[in-house]
C-alpha cells in the first residue's frame, strides 16, 4: 500500500510538472494596430489567418495618430507587431520615423511599384481611386478634371468632403506633388468659392446629397459609388490606400511577416499601373503641406 501511494505521488508530481511546461504547440498572438473603426470586419478577416496557420491575431483599434505614435515610440501593452492603416499618410509617417522594418515577401514583386514603399517598408493591401461624381440629372458642361471644378461656370455646383478626411488630404497632396503648392492653392480657393453646401463629414452624406440633386458635383472614392451617378476619372489617377507594415520592434517578426504576406495574397491590389502613374508615397510626403494649404484656402 505504501509503495502504491508513493508511486501515485510520483505520477501526480510528474503530471503537474508536465502541465507547468510551456506548450510547444501554443502560438503567441501577433499584435496588429489597426486605424479602423470597423472592428468586426477585421476580426472576421484575420480569423482566416488563424485557421490556416494556428497563429492567433490580437487587434488594437484606435485613433490613427495615437496608434502610429505608439508604434513610433515602441509603446503600448502589448506593443505592435504589424501596423495597418486606412490611409497612406499614416503608414508613410511610421516608415519616415524609422518605426517599420522591410517586408520580406515575394508578393511585393507582383505588386505595382506605385503601391509600395521603394525600400519595402510598407505596401498597399487595398487602394481606392478618387473620382469626380455627377448627379444623374446633371447636364453639361461637365468638369474634365479637378482644376476644372474651380472654374466660375461651376459656381454653386461643387460639394466636397471635409479636408480632414484622408481621401481629401491624399488628393491635395498628390496635386501638390504634380502641380506645385501655389497653383493648387488657387484651385482649392476656386473649389471653396464654388461650394453648393459646406464640406461633408462623411462620404455617405455627400453621396446622399448628390443623389438628391442638392450637389451637382462632388469628389468621392470610387469604392462608395453605385449606378445612380456618373463618374469622371481624371488622368493620371488620384487615389489613397490601405497600407500595412511590420513594426521595427516587433516581438514576433516571423509571425508578423507571415501575416503581412497572407494579407497581400488576399486583399485585392491588382490594377492598371498606367492609370496610377506615380507612387502613392508622394501623398504621404506632402500630407502636411496639404493640411496647411487647406487652412490657407479656407477649405474646412
Amino acid at each position: 500500500m505504501r509503495r502504491r501511494t508513493k508511486l501515485l505521488a510520483i505520477v501526480a508530481m510528474s503530471l503537474l510538472a508536465c502541465d507547468m511546461q510551456p506548450n510547444p504547440q501554443r502560438q503567441a498572438a501577433v499584435v496588429v494596430y489597426a486605424t479602423y473603426a470597423d472592428e468586426a470586419y477585421w476580426s472576421g478577416f484575420f480569423s482566416g489567418f488563424t485557421e490556416e496557420t494556428g497563429i492567433p491575431v490580437s487587434i488594437r483599434h484606435g485613433d490613427a495618430t495615437v496608434l502610429v505614435d505608439d508604434v513610433i515610440a515602441n509603446r503600448g501593452s502589448p506593443p505592435a507587431d504589424v501596423l495597418l492603416t486606412a490611409s497612406v499618410a499614416d503608414i508613410w509617417r511610421a516608415a519616415d520615423k524609422g518605426a517599420l522594418r522591410p517586408i520580406q515577401s515575394p508578393r511585393l514583386a507582383s505588386l505595382s511599384k506605385s503601391l509600395q514603399d521603394e525600400d519595402g517598408l510598407w505596401a498597399a493591401v487595398n487602394y481606392r481611386l478618387t473620382v469626380i461624381v455627377a448627379a444623374s440629372q446633371t447636364g453639361n458642361p461637365r468638369p474634365a478634371d479637378y482644376p476644372d471644378l474651380a472654374s466660375p461656370r461651376f459656381r454653386g455646383h461643387v460639394c466636397l468632403l471635409s479636408s480632414r478626411l484622408s481621401i481629401s488630404r491624399s488628393l491635395l497632396a498628390m496635386l501638390i506633388a504634380e502641380l506645385g503648392a501655389k497653383p493648387v492653392e488657387l484651385i482649392v480657393r476656386g473649389w471653396v468659392q464654388n461650394l453648393a453646401l459646406p464640406p461633408f463629414a462623411t462620404q455617405q452624406k455627400l453621396m446622399a446629397a448628390i443623389r438628391s440633386g442638392k450637389c451637382p458635383y462632388g469628389i468621392l472614392s470610387e469604392s462608395i459609388l453605385d449606378s445612380d451617378v456618373h463618374t469622371i476619372v481624371p488622368e493620371p489617377a488620384y487615389f489613397d490606400i490601405e497600407g500595412t507594415g511590420i513594426a521595427r520592434h516587433a516581438r514576433y517578426p516571423e509571425s508578423a511577416q507571415r501575416l503581412v504576406d497572407w494579407m497581400l495574397a488576399r486583399k485585392s491590389t491588382s490594377t492598371d499601373t498606367d492609370v496610377i502613374g506615380r507612387n502613392i508615397g508622394l501623398a504621404g510626403w506632402h500630407d502636411k503641406d496639404a493640411q496647411l494649404l487647406a487652412e490657407r484656402a479656407g477649405y474646412e
